[in-house]
């Protein structure tokens, strides 16, 4: 929990309150009702402590992914498993991050007392990383941190960069906990990847596809298992909860729920994006369930005051004040948000 120092995420509903929030990024379609019952009914096993080893649902999860068991490691939120690997690199060496990006990599590096350094992707490149990464001295760092979709662009990493980047033998994180949600969740080939290079660290998450943040699951894979290890002495014994992992098994079973989501997502978030457009604002072509935007105006101010709180990024590290992430909703809230932005610029 926090304790005197703000909230550096969005989500923040408790201090904001009756409001629409457009501040997190979160399937706008809420728990499948498989999942809900799933949590529910593992309520009465809760008088046992959970399975340390998640071993049913490591078990689906590697039919799942194609992957062996030894090669998954389930965490209480990709937050957790975040920190793990911070915890787990040594420390003689700084981290690299390609930046703007999610802020928790930076808060775990921190924490495990190790330095950063950032690799800036330009806004007059639309934020896309490029070859240019390439030419970067890896022996230089401990680790790679990158995210595709990115959090707050919500831009992919071509599939041969990805490549590329794995080759060279850095240890390198690869945040996909959005990838799910996008058009083509499948246009990286995780299982050869992690055969091919054990240094690969893959990071996915059931929150944001299953509308279950409130629940805590993630889980990483990586062919490398003494470094998986070395991240599981990190964590608490029993940090996966009984409903956590009934949940997950259950999410399993969801796959034609969640692509009928992300059609209905992705209809919304081109509507979204020309809607926006033609009202001059800057919309970056996001991928999955939210879109970059920028603007002159004050847009998060004006829109709270409205009661749609918006994500402010000008937090992020290489964004400034203008900037704001919006979710993609259901078509109800998505008008509902469009119709208060006509009005912020009138």
């Amino acid at each position: 929990m926090l304790i005197n120092e703000n909230n550096p995420h969005g989500g923040d509903i408790y201090t904001h309150k009756n409001i629409l929030d457009f501040s997190a990024n979160i399937n706008p379609f809420g728990i499948p009702d498989a999942i809900k019952n799933a949590a529910v009914q593992a309520i009465d096993n809760c008088t046992a402590y959970p399975d340390p080893y998640c071993r049913r649902l490591r078990n689906r999860l590697a039919e799942n992914e194609k992957v062996p068991d030894e090669w998954i490691l389930c965490g209480n939120g990709a937050a957790e498993l975040i920190y793990s690997f911070a915890y787990s690199l040594p420390k003689d060496k700084p981290a690299l991050i390609v930046s703007p990006t999610f802020s928790e990599y930076q808060s775990a590096l921190s924490a495990a007392g190790i330095q950063t350094e950032h690799f800036m992707l330009e806004e007059q490149k639309g934020f896309v990383l490029d070859d240019s990464v390439m030419e970067i001295d890896f022996s230089r760092y401990s680790a790679l941190f990158i995210c595709t979709p990115d959090n707050p662009t919500g831009i992919t990493i071509r599939p041969d960069l990805l490549e590329k980047l794995s080759a060279t033998g850095i240890r390198l994180f690869c945040d996909m906990c959005f990838m799910d949600l996008t058009d083509s969740p499948d246009r990286y080939n995780v299982p050869e990847l992690l055969k091919k290079y054990p240094n690969l660290v893959v990071l996915k998450a059931f929150t944001k596809s299953f509308a279950i943040p409130g629940l805590r699951l993630g889980y990483m894979l990586c062919s490398d298992e003494a470094f998986m290890s070395a991240m599981s002495e990190k964590a608490p014994c029993w940090n996966v909860s009984i409903p956590a992992q009934a949940a997950g098994c259950a999410a399993l079973d969801c796959k034609d729920w969640l692509s009928d989501a992300v059609k209905a997502i992705g209809q919304e978030r081109n509507l979204m994006t020309d809607a926006l457009c033609s009202m001059g604002i800057k919309v970056y072509p996001g991928e999955a369930n939210f879109l970059l935007l920028y603007s002159y105006t004050d847009l998060y101010g004006r829109l709270l005051e409205k009661g749609i709180l918006v994500r402010d990024c000008s937090n992020y590290q290489g964004l400034r004040k203008g900037f704001i992430r919006i979710a993609i909703r259901k078509p109800e809230e998505n008008d509902q948000l469009l119709s208060a932005v006509r009005e912020v610029l009138k």
